[in-house]
């Protein structure tokens, strides 16, 4: 692979990270002094995935110097000779991952699980980056990255692993017989073929590497927009508060066409509410409609009014209230903007949780909610409740 972005997109077991890591050695052996960053979701994911390889590549080559390794500040691994770098990072900000400066190389690992703000900030910052993942579902290495001119695509699954486990192989056959009548059909996912949907979608996941859907989505009446149209109408605008781990996140929610739209305008990590009203006042909002905020902060919401935004209101909650709030948004066809990466890659991901059985509790899985959260504000707000008065 020769581009600046290289995207590397596979299955379970097909050597993605076990063939990114040696060639991040290759390069710190060759070439002095460079800085090379591998970054996962968090510190026990890189700890218990790319560190793991890296140490156990560097011993079985018989490279491994313990002199050269420092877990405190940071995991970091120095060569002697080249006085080259890598450190192994996790970033839960965006303005963590600008701080860290400039680097030679950067390898974001399971990317998918890296929110698109902090991997840009990281990229824009790098002369050359890998990115690999499991293909859940589309998200910012397809809707962003490939779509540059210096970037390149390819696709891994177990068959191009040669130091396949035999055991990994006899488990992942056992997968695709629970996924089709016939495992050697031609067109092997046709519906007559399929014997289980669940299956099927994973052995297209994680059995040939293709893009899929995750099973139980919360939300399947769902497209992209590229932008907001002149003529739809601003409903009004919902607010969820977070600092780390979880963002906070701002959306505009529109009507048009009978039709929702969301368009996110704010999703960020470690924003105290000063931080938050000055993110808000670059972002022109209509003062005459309401905000919509999580009513858990009540202190919160009167700390956003001191500052000068008198429309916060609080949201609706109670008893069932999620459910209540998911049920009204699946009367209405859903338009995303383009732009809210964040928020297409929650309602990709947004499944509801299964109880020991394999079977849906009606309770969706908490996580993939912090652009939806505010989103169903506004929908139980302004389109549920009669005799709700507009603040303008």
């Amino acid at each position: 692979m020769k581009a600046r972005k290289k995207v590397i997109q596979g299955g379970t077991s097909a050597g993605k990270t076990y063939a990114i890591i040696p060639i991040l050695i290759d390069k710190a052996l060759k070439e002095s002094r460079l800085k090379i960053t591998v970054v996962a979701e968090t510190l026990p994911a890189v700890r218990d995935g790319a560190i793991d390889i890296f140490m156990n590549t560097m011993h079985d080559t018989n490279r491994w110097d313990d002199s050269c390794w420092r877990e405190s500040p940071q995991f970091v691994y120095t060569f002697k000779r080249t006085k080259s770098r890598i450190q192994f990072k996790s970033f839960d900000s965006v303005g963590k991952s600008k701080s860290a400066g400039k680097r030679d190389v950067l390898f974001l690992n399971e990317a998918n699980n890296i929110p698109f703000d902090i991997a840009d900030a990281l990229m824009i910052r790098s002369k050359e980056t890998y990115i690999d993942f499991n293909p859940d579902a589309e998200f910012w290495a397809h809707t962003e990255v490939l779509k540059e001119p210096n970037s390149e695509f390819l696709l891994l699954t177990y068959e191009d692993n040669e130091a396949l486990p035999p055991e990994t192989l006899e488990d992942l056959l056992i997968k695709k017989e629970k996924a089709f009548f016939d495992v050697n059909a031609k067109d092997l996912f046709a519906e007559s073929n399929i014997k289980n949907n669940y299956w099927a979608n994973w052995w297209k996941v994680y059995g040939l590497g293709m893009t899929g859907s995750l099973s139980g989505t919360v939300f399947n009446n769902w497209s992209k927009i590229d932008n907001v149209p002149p003529d739809a109408h601003l409903l009004a605008y919902g607010l969820d508060w977070g600092f780390n781990p979880d963002p906070a996140c701002l959306v505009a929610v529109y009507k048009w066409n009978g039709k929702l739209i969301l368009d996110e305008l704010i999703y960020r990590k470690g924003l105290v509410n000063s931080d938050l009203a000055n993110i808000m006042r670059t972002l022109n909002l209509n003062m005459r409609v309401s905000i919509v905020a999580d009513s858990a902060e009540p202190k919160s919401i009167e700390d956003l009014r001191q500052q000068g935004f008198y429309n916060v209101i609080p949201a609706v909650k109670g008893a069932d209230s999620k459910r209540f709030g998911i049920n009204k948004m699946q009367e209405y066809d859903i338009l995303v903007t383009s732009r809210s990466t964040n928020a297409i890659n929650e309602f990709q991901n947004y499944t509801w949780a299964k109880d020991r059985n394999g079977k849906e509790t009606g309770e969706p899985i908490d996580g993939h909610d912090h652009a939806i959260d505010p989103f169903r504000y506004v929908v139980v707000k302004k389109l549920c409740y009669q005799g709700y008065t507009e603040v303008y």
